[in-house]
């Protein structure tokens, strides 16, 4: 029987329709949105045409890497206002988020469940927020971690590794990303040399810049911590962290390096506690540990915004679908980035939930992932040798 004369595949192409149309509506109604961050955008689109369209490409505008660029002038020259322009660039890695959603959770559960994943996602509150209200380019960073966690479960190690350079050249969060690739290099997984994709994709990417002028020590230093501390210089901008149990004035330098120690501290923890204990890193763990760091890192690191849990937003769905006990960490996550979201958006009212009650169901959250990987690790029989993963006939790299 084909697919358009059995009535529930029929019903099934119906409700996908209609959740795409839903998708693309939820966009829509943002669409005329100018929020104080749209504006600094409008602010670098100006400078970028005082210096001669794409010609000022080549000059240090803005505080985003030079691929952020790239993507605001191709948006300045498409045949609508700039508003909607840089909008529709958005909502295009919005789709991209979710078709690299749909595989990771299609490789586990198949199809239908991929599908159920992607939609989910593309409907998340702070994914319709983020990029069609906000204006924020968050999508663009996260979908390509994401595809590199599909990748490296995949055992794709090069692919992965390109994908997860292609997040840190957007936006320097995608280093929440590569602490999962440092873990499996150290494990074995993956191989070392696929770390030269490293460099090979960042200079792909910043050579149009470089071609037109910039200098190489302003664009490879974008990222130092003295030049964000100066963008952020809070423990927390509003971000549902530790922080946000730390009131005060005094000491801040002394407990952001203390942010920035224990965080690497905890992460290299975990490295420690899967090696010594020679974990199979199959795909499974593979996603909970991204999903892990997707949090972890963000919770302890000063200078977060309440955006920055939007890749754990995301791969926390994900997760369900490889670990069903886990069904409530994509709720406390998404309310807590949901709840942080409000303040910006709607402006401070009595009504603001407390940002520490925000930080406490992020902490629930990975308190339950972290607890759930750590108990199956101690409980799972350690496994020799410790050798790169064997996928089909091929070796992982």
């Amino acid at each position: 029987m084909s697919t358009l004369r059995d009535p529930q595949r029929r019903a099934e192409l119906f409700l996908i329709v209609c959740l795409l149309a839903a998708a693309f509506a939820a966009r829509y109604v943002g669409r005329s949105e100018m929020t104080r961050d749209m504006q600094i955008f409008f602010k670098w689109h100006d400078q970028l045409e005082q210096a001669g369209g794409w010609r000022g490409l080549g000059e240090a505008i803005g505080n985003y890497n030079a691929p952020y660029m790239y993507l605001l002038w191709f948006a300045s020259v498409l045949p609508v206002p700039l508003l909607i322009g840089i909008k529709l660039v958005y909502a295009v890695f919005d789709l991209l988020l979710a078709f690299f959603t749909f595989r990771l959770v299609e490789m586990r559960r198949g199809r239908r469940a991929g599908i159920a994943a992607a939609f989910i996602v593309i409907l998340l509150p702070t994914v319709v927020i983020n990029a069609s209200v906000w204006g924020q380019i968050d999508s663009i960073w996260a979908s390509f971690a994401v595809g590199g966690v599909w990748m490296l479960a995949r055992g794709r190690g090069w692919w992965g590794v390109v994908l997860c350079t292609l997040s840190l050249a957007f936006k320097p969060h995608g280093i929440f990303i590569f602490a999962l690739v440092a873990l499996l290099v150290l494990a074995g997984r993956l191989r070392a040399r696929t770390l030269l994709a490293v460099p090979g994709v960042w200079l792909v990417l910043s050579l149009p810049a470089l071609l037109l002028g910039r200098s190489p020590g302003e664009l490879f230093t974008i990222y130092s911590l003295d030049r964000q501390a100066r963008i952020i210089d809070e423990l927390t901008d509003r971000a549902p962290s530790i922080f946000a149990f730390l009131e005060g004035t005094r000491r801040l330098d002394t407990a952001r390096q203390l942010g920035y120690l224990l965080t690497a501290a905890l992460v290299l923890g975990i490295f420690l506690v899967v090696i010594a204990r020679r974990v199979r890193l199959d795909e499974t763990r593979v996603v909970t540990l991204a999903a892990l760091f997707a949090i972890l890192i963000p919770f302890g690191l000063p200078g977060m915004h309440e955006r920055y849990f939007y890749l754990a937003d995301v791969l926390t769905v994900a997760l369900v679908f490889y670990v069903p006990r886990l069904w409530f960490v994509p709720l406390l996550v998404q309310a807590a980035s949901l709840g942080a979201y409000t303040y910006f958006l709607f402006g401070q009212t009595g009504q603001q939930l407390d940002l520490q009650v925000l930080a406490a169901l992020m902490m629930a959250a990975l308190i339950a992932v972290g607890h759930t990987l750590i108990r199956d690790v101690l409980r799972e029989r350690e496994i020799t040798p410790l050798a790169p993963k064997v996928v089909g006939n091929t070796m992982a790299e």
